[in-house]
């Protein structure tokens, strides 16, 4: 017989679930517009910046660089975390990329794009990854561009990059390897191919002086987002913790947690703070994050391929 908790959380997820299909599909929610025109140009400079904890985004962006580099643009690369805002802010072309996160973009994306300077008429652009079919990545990417036109950029262009899923949630440990397997993990060549036509995409626009608009649409999965689904979520997460006979100190979750949630000294989790990323359990090497997902262990993205002998294909730019 089921606990009482485990009735209530049923209960709660059902409630919220059975509300979705009366929403309305493919409602325009807004308008992502330029406030100003922009005069054709050359760029220079570009600033390409990304969200990646698996390293999915992290591969486009690092691609969308290269390709902007082999043009004779100077590039500014990385994670959002670790570059400049000052010095992003003052380029021809800013690109912003981070993975789909509950049908949206992490929070703390759209915060670091608040706190950045007045882009006083910039072009920007956005990317998203993506880990399956089902879902509007568009709206995900539309919240990049939203936030981007408020600090006064100019849009000019937006794409969506379908990768394997990185989600840790999804990996028990107790599941056999998948079958059939995936004849391409991506993202493979084809996607690189695809990131390099957006980069020359996005620099045709600027030099013709383009711009575009986008419509940000709702679905029943997007309406979802307003319910809050990574706490939804957490009715189901148990025993996220550090295992402290395996952990060696490494500091690799500590950097990778966007909501400095975890604390090595005492080898425990804030799993109040926590979002829900999977980026400690997803990066550390070596199987000291404990985290229960319905009762069940789940194992990291890494181990998941490992066990499943899957492998990337690197874009040529990248191998060394």
């Amino acid at each position: 017989m089921e606990s009482r908790r485990t009735f209530l959380k049923k209960s709660a997820l059902i409630g919220v679930a059975a509300t979705l299909p009366a929403i309305p599909s493919g409602c325009t929610i807004s308008t992502i517009g330029a406030n100003t025109s922009i005069e054709p140009r050359k760029i220079s400079t570009a600033a390409v910046v990304w969200y990646s904890q698996t390293g999915n985004t992290q591969k486009c962006g690092k691609v969308l660089a290269k390709t902007f580099e082999k043009t004779g643009i100077t590039v500014i690369n990385g994670e959002v975390r670790d570059v400049d805002r000052i010095k992003i802010s003052e380029v021809d072309l800013l690109v912003i990329g981070a993975p789909v996160f509950y049908y949206d973009i992490p929070d703390f994306v759209k915060d670091y794009i608040q706190i950045l300077p007045d882009l006083k008429g910039t072009p920007v652009a956005a990317y998203v990854t993506f880990g399956g079919p089902e879902g509007n990545q568009h709206y995900a990417a539309c919240s990049i561009l939203e936030g981007l036109v408020q600090k006064q950029g100019v849009p000019v262009g937006l794409k969506a990059f379908m990768t394997i899923s990185s989600y840790a949630l999804n990996f028990k440990a107790s599941d056999k390897e998948i079958s059939p397997k995936p004849k391409a993990i991506l993202p493979d060549q084809n996607t690189y191919k695809n990131v390099r036509a957006y980069a020359e995409f996005l620099n045709s626009e600027v030099e013709q002086g383009h711009t575009s608009v986008f419509k940000k649409t709702l679905t029943s999965r997007e309406f979802s987002t307003y319910f809050g689904p990574e706490w939804w979520t957490k009715l189901l997460v148990g025993n996220h913790t550090i295992i402290e006979e395996k952990c060696v100190g490494c500091g690799t979750c500590v950097e990778k947690c966007p909501t400095e949630s975890i604390d090595l000294d005492t080898f425990t989790v804030n799993t109040d703070s926590c979002v829900l990323c999977c980026g400690c359990i997803n990066n550390c090497e070596y199987q000291a994050v404990n985290m229960e997902y319905s009762k069940e262990k789940i194992i990291s993205f890494k181990d998941f391929l490992k066990k499943n002998n899957l492998k990337f294909e690197l874009p040529v730019e990248l191998r060394t």
